[in-house]
Parts: structure tokens; sequence; C-alpha cells
């Protein structure tokens, strides 16, 4: 795959911003039987795709609490309700909707890779920790070469975007906090169909002490690499920066393969059984393409 040059380098620029924070305000409204109150943060963040840029518009952040003590231990509770009962509510039998604190505004999401964070805000929260619930706006657009293009929801996909929570498995406790990430998989969200861009999101909820992460580096830059990391199960997409170095977080544990793509007339690598447990952070070697 042959790439516009101006395009990729575009991209490598905005791997210098990173991961959006979102975080839970206190809620008075949430009386409970549980024990105790957490801060819950919450951080966006984006497995990489070729666009200049990809602005989504987020109206608001709800996170759904649970305050019965009967089912707090239990992670597949809710699981049935299938979201279908929940919009436009402020609650039902699986626990109750609180709005969080953030600013609501456009976000360039494609901004949002290689390990860093960005700080919007946290708070306090009671409760067990079901789903969190994202509310997009119409304002979203993309851009390609240059191009601003109208990026409306796929025909069937509504405002309302639900990521589901499992207490054991997708948020860990960091300084005394419940902290959790959610990917963006723009990879995956944006669909082309008769010449308009339509957005289908895809969001998968990790932490790090849950999942495994893996970096690298990849030269030289005019090679205008693209990294994919794979097995027969899972694939994650990577562009390094200018620097060629490059991060891929919320890994599942496995054995997987790593594609160096090259473009502008450079060969491919492939670096073949790279095992990664839960936790783990493994630096790769660095890779130099050839011609």
């Amino acid at each position: 795959m042959k790439l516009n040059k101006k395009l990729i380098g575009t991209l490598v620029l905005a791997l210098l911003f990173s991961t959006l924070f979102f975080a839970a305000c206190k809620k008075d409204a949430a009386t409970s039987s549980t024990s105790g109150t957490q801060k819950l943060s919450v951080f966006l963040t984006d497995d990489p795709s070729i666009y200049d840029s990809v602005l989504i518009d987020i109206k608001y952040l709800e996170v759904k609490l649970d305050n019965s003590d009967a089912h707090k231990d239990d992670d597949r509770f809710g699981d049935a309700d299938n979201d279908q009962d929940d919009d436009g509510k402020g609650e039902d039998r699986f626990g109750k909707w609180d709005t969080l604190s953030f600013t609501p505004g456009i976000y360039d999401i494609s901004k949002l890779r290689n390990g860093l964070d960005t700080l919007l805000g946290t708070d306090n929260i009671k409760g067990t920790i079901r789903k969190i619930r994202i509310t997009l706006g119409n304002n979203n657009s993309i851009f390609i070469g240059g191009v601003n293009n109208s990026l409306h929801l796929l025909p069937g996909i509504n405002n309302y975007l639900y990521v589901k929570i499992k207490k054991e498995h997708h948020h860990e406790d960091i300084s005394g906090q419940t902290a959790l990430w959610i990917d963006f998989d723009l990879s995956r969200s944006i669909v082309y169909s008769n010449g308009q861009y339509f957005l289908k999101p895809v969001l998968h909820p990790f932490c790090d002490e849950n999942f495994a992460s893996l970096k690298g580096e990849v030269s030289p830059s005019a090679a205008s690499a693209l990294i994919t990391v794979y097995n027969g199960s899972d694939t994650s997409n990577g562009i390094p920066r200018e620097d060629g170095k490059f991060k891929l977080r919320g890994l599942r544990a496995g054995t997987y393969n790593i594609l160096y793509k090259g473009n502008n007339g450079y060969f491919d690598s492939t670096v073949m059984h790279i095992q990664l447990k839960n936790g783990d952070e493994i630096k790769l070697d660095p890779v130099t393409l050839r011609r």
C-alpha cells in the first residue's frame, strides 16, 4: 500500500498528543448500601487509523452505578439488558445513571495515541461501576488529505455509546483511585460507503494492570511505517511518532506477531511470536526497514 507522504507527515505530528481524560463528579443523589466512596478516572484513547483528523462531538459522559450489596461483586450482573431499556432513562433495576463532570465539545480522537495522558478532571462516585455511556452530538467530521468530510452515524446506530465494565478486569486502583481506559478504535469505527464516511463506533475498555502493552522503534522516518500487532483473534494498529517510537496498550494476553509495514519503496518486516502477559510492558528491539 502506497501512502501519501504529506498525509503520513500530518499523522506523525498528531502523535505528539494523546489520551483524553474523563472523571466522575461526586454524586449526592447516589444513596447506597455499599460502603465507601471512590474516586473514578476514565481515560479515552485511540487505536490509530490513517486519517488526518477524526473530530467527534461528545455531549455527555455518564456512569451506571449499582448500589446493591447483593450483587456488587457479580461482574455479569446487568449483561442481559443489552442496553435496550437505558436510553433516556435515569435508572432501571440494574443501576442508576449519573452524569460525569467533563467539558462537552469536539475532540480529535485521532490524536489520542502512543500512551500519553491529558487530565481533564476527577472527583468521587459511590457504587459498583456497571457501564460508561457516551452521548454523541451530530457535529462529527473526518479530514482526509486536508479535505473535511461529514461523518454521520451509520444508519441504525444511535447517539448512545455503551461500554460495559467488569470490576475484576477493566479497572485498577492507582494511588487510591479507580482508573479505567476506553479505546475508541477508529480503525474499525469508520465505514466508507457510496462516497460517504460513516461512524460505527467500536469501543473497548481496558486497564494496564489486566492487559499488556508493548513499545518499540522503527526507522528510517522516510519509510512512514505502520505497525500492526496481531494473532488469531486480535489485531491492533500503531503509527510511530516522528522519532519512530510507538506504543500500543490494551492488548490481551497471548502470543502476537508484529508487522512493520513499509511505504515509499521500503520493504515490510515482521517479528514473530512475542509473548504478552497481563501487566506486561514489553520493549521490542529497534527495527530498520530496507529498500
